[in-house]
């Protein structure tokens, strides 16, 4: 993982500085020989169509690059584990409106010394990914019958909390180990640099994440993919607050995208 971020750092400006340049030059020759080509117009139109959109995905790719190179030591505070996952719940929610979202975490505070902002991160990037496993899914060809869901739950033993996220979506592959590694993806569209940021994030916090197949949802159902997430959290308060849980929440797509 270090010898990774020392070639992010030093490729990733290297790589960025020129393509402003390069996308504005295929803009400015677009708009300037257009009209003198004549019948090869849309030709030129595709070609630098072409330069442009390779140019902002190149551009997403060293976004990538940075966020791994340059990931911060955590800025632990205190903070509750439980209102943290409440609130990427939310985020998730607004964002995949086509996707039921049952969420089972404590009413209770669950103290922890974490960075927000990172965890966060972390939390919303593996619901992300459900998201797009369950999207991959569908363009592959859903099962008839197919309710799209994503279940999230946070449980609380002495000094830990577990926090699970479960999806119906297209599983993990067989050689699941190597999604850790950095610019490993199965995803057409995928850098390969999000489960290793995640995992960087989850580890730097003295956790540990894990991926392996969900149970179905539901008798005779498509198995999906778990992401498992164990943290640190306060001793005392932590196993003080475990059994008080909240009720368990199923919103439907349709409440989803009202907020109702």
């Amino acid at each position: 993982m270090a010898a990774w971020g020392d070639v992010a750092r030093r490729i990733a400006h290297e790589i960025k500085n020129p393509l402003t340049p390069i996308q504005l030059s295929a803009e400015r020759i677009k708009r300037k020989f257009r009209a003198a080509v004549g019948d090869q117009a849309e030709a030129l139109d595709q070609m630098t169509d072409v330069i442009v959109r390779q140019t902002n995905d190149l551009r997403r790719i060293v976004d990538e690059f940075s966020k791994f190179a340059r990931m911060p030591e955590p800025d632990r505070k205190p903070v509750d584990l439980a209102a943290l996952l409440r609130d990427a719940v939310l985020l998730q929610e607004a964002g995949q409106p086509g996707v039921a979202f049952t969420a089972e975490i404590p009413r209770t505070p669950v103290p922890a010394e974490l960075d927000a902002t990172m965890i966060s991160q972390a939390l919303t990037n593996i619901m992300k990914n459900a998201g797009e496993a369950i999207d991959s899914l569908r363009t592959k060809g859903e099962p008839e019958g197919y309710a799209p869901e994503i279940r999230v739950r946070l449980d609380v033993d002495e000094g830990s909390a577990t926090i699970r996220i479960a999806d119906n979506g297209v599983g993990l592959p067989q050689d699941r180990a190597r999604l850790f590694e950095p610019y490993v993806t199965t995803r057409d569209h995928g850098t390969g640099l999000g489960l290793p940021i995640v995992k960087k994030i989850i580890e730097e916090h003295g956790g540990r994440l894990d991926l392996r197949d969900a149970e179905p949802f539901a008798e005779g159902a498509h198995c999906g993919a778990l992401a498992q997430i164990t943290l640190p959290v306060d001793p005392a308060e932590g196993a003080a607050d475990g059994p008080a849980r909240a009720a368990t929440r199923d919103t439907t797509p349709e409440t989803a995208a009202t907020g109702e």
